[in-house]
């Protein structure tokens, strides 16, 4: 990951950022929350379609999981489904309960 995190089963590094960056600018319509926003793909959930996105706006950075549909088409808002962090240490905390849950504290 860019950032230096250390990434928990099920999240890894995106294969192919640019495609993540792409199917998103391709599914998000106007008034959808990230419409137009500047975003990177960061990490991806291997098991899902959650994509955490590293979104800029306004000179401002904040973070999202957005869960793609794949249609490769426009999607209806307020689709695809969006999570927002304020700070990458809140994403990192949501993600070890993910981990936790995916583990079922099996580590």
């Amino acid at each position: 990951m860019r950032a230096n995190v250390k990434l928990l089963i099920p999240w890894i590094e995106p294969h192919s950022p640019d495609g993540l960056e792409l199917e998103l600018q391709r599914e998000v319509a106007p008034g959808h929350a990230l419409h137009g926003k500047s975003a990177a793909a960061l990490a991806v959930a291997r098991d899902r379609d959650d994509v955490l996105f590293a979104v800029t706006e306004a000179g401002s950075l904040r973070y999202a999981i957005v869960h793609l549909t794949w249609s490769g088409k426009t999607e209806p808002c307020p689709w695809p489904a969006t999570t927002f962090f304020e700070s990458l240490e809140q994403w990192i905390e949501w993600m070890k309960a993910d981990h936790a849950d995916y583990t079922c504290g099996d580590e």
